[in-house]
């Protein structure tokens, strides 16, 4: 499942630099946390250094559908 949402958020530019299933993309002040054992995606706000580990939970969704509609809505890609 997890590897669906890697395709996706590659596909937008945005990159698991940590290696530990948080997606930032330099150009957003969000970062994007999977959870594969909840199948949970958090979109954070992204607080500096911490690529969103401490920054606070904006929206969650359950699907890899929901977000792409976000983004598409809200990010315009």
């Amino acid at each position: 499942m997890s590897s669906h949402y890697e395709d996706f958020l590659k596909s937008k530019n945005w990159f698991d630099l940590d290696l530990d299933a948080r997606y930032i993309n330099i150009n957003h002040p969000y970062a994007i946390l999977i959870s594969g054992d909840e199948g949970q995606i958090t979109l954070r706000g992204n607080a500096g250094l911490d690529n969103g580990q401490n920054g606070e939970e904006i929206f969650s969704f359950n699907s890899l559908r929901e977000l792409q509609v976000w983004f598409e809505e809200n990010i315009g890609e």
